[in-house]
């Protein structure tokens, strides 16, 4: 039995629902399979009675800008301690600013990862590649002009490895405070996996062409740009304000397109949601990164537009026009996720994800 010890601060942050949420659906099916796993919100000396440590990047919170030294040292710590250890991390974009930790652990597991591994050697202004080229390419700053520390020696790009994103969790319209209550009264019984079978279907009649309900408000300039330009080309077409979360959910699996423009990170929460709902999803680019499960395969399971916008009026207009000829990448979308969601084979692909990261963790062990 190959024993996984998690330290994490539990259900705190949607991020870290995301990230244990399929670590506790799964839990018999990766004993079954020869994994124990075991959580733990602070460090005693039994954390370290394991064969594999792992952490979750959120436990320091904002303790990682105010304190990075001290950080960097209980990281050392607890590396030393179990013999190595697997640094998960969940934040929302494929960029990162914890470049720091790469020497001191022995496997840097991201929700989404560049495809290109070298963009982590040069530094990006808002620590996103897209926040990089409105800055670039519009002279969009944030006030602090921060930007992501590079990766200083290319071979600590051989530790990093694809962990898993934030759509392996409930996001129905009460999935959300379902997995709050969880944090409170920690009861499997708050952990459902929608199924498809109780999902609106793509070939559904929906009255509505098309939705986005997006906010626009954040403290980085760079972040914001993209969603108040497309809010911008949609305000005389659409309302973009945000409704209630039912009254949102209910109008997402009335429409057959959804708008999902990047927030924090390229993935949002409102991709799984509109899976869930059956709409065509609409986003930016995504061939810049790759994630786990791979939910955002362009014309396969959504269509995307260009970072400029210059196609994202085109490109609307011929679904709407031709929307028969998407609802395959609709059906493909959705059926997709489901799959990974709560399907009958949605353990095995876990635990098989989750063995191939501990097996990358042996191999960088040595």
């Amino acid at each position: 039995m190959k024993k996984l010890h998690i330290l994490t601060s539990g259900f705190s942050s949607p991020n870290q629902r995301a990230f244990l949420f399929p670590l506790l659906c799964h839990h018999q099916k990766l004993q079954d399979t020869g994994i124990s796993v075991e959580i733990f919100d602070q460090v005693q000396p039994r954390i370290y009675e394991c064969d594999y440590l792992a952490l979750d990047s959120k436990y320091y919170s904002t303790r990682w800008r105010k304190e990075t030294q001290e950080v960097i040292d209980d990281v050392c710590k607890l590396s030393e301690g179990a013999g190595g250890l697997i640094y998960f991390d969940i934040t929302d974009s494929a960029g990162f600013d914890h470049a720091n930790v790469l020497p001191y652990v022995t496997v840097y597991a991201k929700s989404q990862l560049f495809i290109d591994r070298s963009l982590y050697l040069k530094p990006l202004v808002g620590y996103r590649l897209y926040t990089d080229y409105y800055s670039r390419e519009h002279g969009i700053y944030d006030i602090d002009r921060s930007q992501s520390a590079p990766v200083k020696n290319a071979d600590l790009l051989n530790k990093m490895i694809v962990g898993w994103n934030s759509g392996l969790a409930d996001y129905s319209w009460t999935g959300p405070y379902r997995m709050a209550a969880y944090e409170r009264l920690p009861v499997k019984l708050f952990l459902r996996r929608l199924g498809i079978d109780r999902a609106p279907r793509p070939s559904d009649a929906r009255q509505r062409q098309t939705s986005i309900r997006i906010g626009t408000n954040y403290q980085r300039a760079t972040v914001a740009y993209q969603r108040k330009s497309v809010a911008e080309l949609m305000k005389h077409h659409l309302q973009t304000n945000k409704i209630s979360r039912k009254q949102y959910i209910r109008e997402i699996s009335q429409s057959k397109v959804v708008i999902s423009p990047f927030g924090l990170g390229e993935i949002t929460l409102r991709d799984f949601e509109v899976f869930m709902s059956g709409a065509l999803l609409l986003k930016p680019k995504m061939d810049h990164m790759e994630t786990w499960p791979n939910f955002f395969e362009e014309n396969k399971t959504m269509v995307s537009h260009n970072w400029d916008l210059t196609d994202f009026r085109e490109t609307l207009e011929t679904i709407n026009n031709n929307y028969e000829d998407y609802l395959d990448i609709a059906h493909e979308g959705q059926s997709r996720y489901f799959s990974y969601l709560s399907g009958p084979d949605s353990g095995d692909f876990f635990t098989n994800h989750l063995n191939s990261i501990l097996n990358f963790h042996d191999a960088q062990r040595g």
